[in-house]
């Protein structure tokens, strides 16, 4: 069954909070440094709490500022490790079954071959060392595209991990913005691990995250495409506002004939039927 969600920082939920009430989608919650620091934690169950009330579903999305998961500093491996590991700790507590991760690729510090394979081996054990945690939380972590120009990063280290606890993110915005291979490409070479899609526009240079349509990302080719699948997928939108999410929700309503985002987007009128804020 297809889920949206809109993604959010943990720690400015209640910033948020009455704009967010209504909207039909559950949340991806970033766990920073600052979500899973102790002095966070009352609040952090507080939350828990007040989105359970709501039956709202939620997603996280795990740390990965500063943080070097195939890095050569073993202090900094060991700083990623750890602050993976509690956020994947804290995933039952939120009801959560799928983690979007940044797997640490980046092309531009990799240039040649030798340099892709040892990245290639640091990456690997560090997400094979996770997936006792993933497999303890009930969670599938979803390795996502972020500057990678081809799927060869993902496609190599997706290949050396477990199914049942990794699988594909699919970033729209980043693969317009870096990606050198189109659409179709990715998806013969991932498409069976694909779980979730972060879905956001831009120029086609910048991440921007956009509201849908109002870049040159092609959507209607991405939506035909991700719909050849036949695959239930998690959509997470992630834009920067309220009236952004909105917008993004009835793209997706419109334009992606899949009757879960039409669902959500007809939840979304009689929001606002009903005074909802925007």
């Amino acid at each position: 069954m297809e889920r949206v969600f809109a993604s959010l920082p943990l720690v400015l939920y209640r910033r948020y909070e009455a704009e967010l009430e209504g909207l039909p989608c559950g949340l991806e919650l970033l766990m920073d440094h600052e979500a899973l620091d102790p002095s966070f934690a009352a609040e952090r169950d507080a939350i828990a709490d007040a989105l359970a009330a709501r039956s709202v579903g939620c997603r996280f999305h795990a740390p990965f500022r500063d943080l070097t998961p195939a890095g050569h500093d073993p202090e900094a491996v060991g700083l990623a490790r750890r602050r993976h590991t509690a956020a994947l700790a804290v995933a039952p507590r939120f009801g959560v079954t799928g983690v979007s991760a940044h797997p640490g690729w980046d092309p531009g510090l990799y240039g040649t071959e030798h340099e892709r394979g040892v990245w290639l081996e640091r990456a690997t054990a560090f997400w094979a060392g996770l997936g006792p945690a993933a497999a303890a939380a009930g969670v599938t972590v979803a390795l996502e595209n972020i500057f990678d120009r081809d799927a060869w990063a993902l496609r190599s280290l997706l290949a050396a991990l477990p199914a049942a606890q990794f699988g594909w993110l699919l970033d729209l915005g980043h693969w317009h913005a870096y990606s050198y291979d189109g659409l179709m490409p990715w998806l013969e070479a991932l498409g069976e691990r694909l779980v979730a899609v972060h879905v956001h526009d831009n120029g086609g240079r910048t991440d921007d995250h956009r509201a849908l349509g109002a870049g040159s990302l092609p959507g209607d080719e991405a939506l035909a495409a991700l719909r050849s699948l036949r695959r239930p997928l998690d959509w997470v939108l992630e834009n920067r506002s309220v009236p952004d999410l909105e917008t993004s929700i009835r793209y997706l309503a419109d334009r992606s004939g899949i009757a879960e985002l039409e669902a959500a987007g007809a939840r979304l009128e009689k929001r606002g039927a009903r005074g909802g804020r925007s």
